[in-house]
């Protein structure tokens, strides 16, 4: 096996590991806990952990920008 299909194979199995470490995929809708309005997010990015638990990019339909959100922090929502 060559080193590139070591790389590759190496790092499809890590991608694999992060993805079944997360609750919650790319497009599921959730909620934040602890926001005084109930604003909709749209996970955008599934991040590592980064010590306190998987984290996502997050985005509202209402902001132009994105948030990071530990897991722990989010309710899914049926939209």
């Amino acid at each position: 096996m060559s080193d590139n299909l070591r790389k590759l194979e190496a790092d499809k199995a890590r991608r694999q590991t992060v993805a079944a470490s997360h609750k919650f995929g790319v497009g599921t809708f959730v909620s934040l806990i602890g926001r005084a309005e109930q604003a909709t997010f749209k996970i955008t990015r599934q991040l590592p952990d980064g010590g306190s638990g998987p984290q996502y990019r997050i985005k509202s339909e209402r902001e132009d920008y994105e948030r990071v959100a530990f897991e722990a922090l989010l309710n899914p929502v049926r939209k």
